[in-house]
């Protein structure tokens, strides 16, 4: 069974049947964005493109989503909003989600046995931001300015 995004109220139900049992499921090849956009149901712009993923989840308490894709550069900024508003949407909260420099954060990085990930590589970012909040279902957002980038990371 194919799990839904992450932050869908339905986790719950699957995650209390499938208790104890683990799935990961990723792209390590470009994918179109149309594709990710359905199964996750989540808002990617247009002009999306190499569009990678991983998604984990173990037993009710492990959940991770990476997801990396390009933009043009007059969406990028857009394409950042449209992710924070559609999360407060699901989780039904207002999260301010401000902009805030890199070096303020701790990028995520990913554990060993979801390597390689190539495609993951927040760190290299020289020219963004970052927007998130450390709440369950939340979004880390880096914003890469100048390769016209977003990474997304999220868990519970």
């Amino acid at each position: 069974m194919t799990l839904p995004q992450i932050a869908m109220p339905a986790i719950s139900a699957t995650l209390l049947i499938s208790c104890g049992m683990e799935s990961t499921e990723r792209s390590d090849l470009p994918l179109p964005s149309a594709t990710v956009a359905r199964m996750f149901d989540m808002p990617l712009p247009k002009s999306a493109h190499s569009v990678y993923y991983l998604q984990h989840a173990g037993g009710m308490q492990d959940l991770e989503f990476y997801l990396r894709f390009d933009v043009d550069p007059s969406d990028i900024h857009k394409a950042a909003d449209d992710l924070v508003t559609w999360n407060n949407g699901v989780l039904g909260k207002h999260l301010a989600y401000p902009r805030a420099p890199l070096s303020a954060t701790a990028l995520s990085t990913p554990r060993i046995d979801f390597q390689p990930m190539p495609w993951w590589d927040p760190s290299s970012v020289t020219t963004g931001y970052y927007r998130g909040s450390i709440e369950a279902y939340a979004l880390q957002i880096i914003v890469d300015e100048g390769r016209s980038r977003i990474y997304l990371y999220q868990n519970d």
